[in-house]
């Protein structure tokens, strides 16, 4: 999985994977494909039970209950459109 899986008429960028028990791991994406996790672990064979997201770039979900949201800050808004600038669509990638 780290080195990338075929998955939506690409292969996935590589990605830390680690292992933290006998039926689950972490993961942290550089890519953020449509059920990415999901379809990356049916193409090897694993059936996700749960997935528990922790981060969004630099914003983290610390102290937002489940169902629950809240307004990004101009700094986090700054750092996203910075960091996005460059990036180009899943369509335009796969061409």
């Amino acid at each position: 999985m780290s080195n990338g899986v075929a998955i939506l008429d690409t292969v996935t960028k590589k990605c830390f994977v680690e292992q933290t028990g006998a039926n689950s791991f972490r993961i942290i994406l550089v890519q953020g494909l449509n059920r990415q996790i999901r379809r990356m672990c049916d193409v090897l064979g694993y059936h996700v039970r749960q997935l528990k997201r922790i981060r969004i770039m630099n914003i983290t979900l610390d102290g937002i209950a489940e169902g629950k949201w809240r307004y990004l800050s101009e700094a986090e808004m700054i750092f996203i459109n910075n960091a996005i600038a460059r990036s180009i669509k899943t369509e335009e990638a796969s061409t």
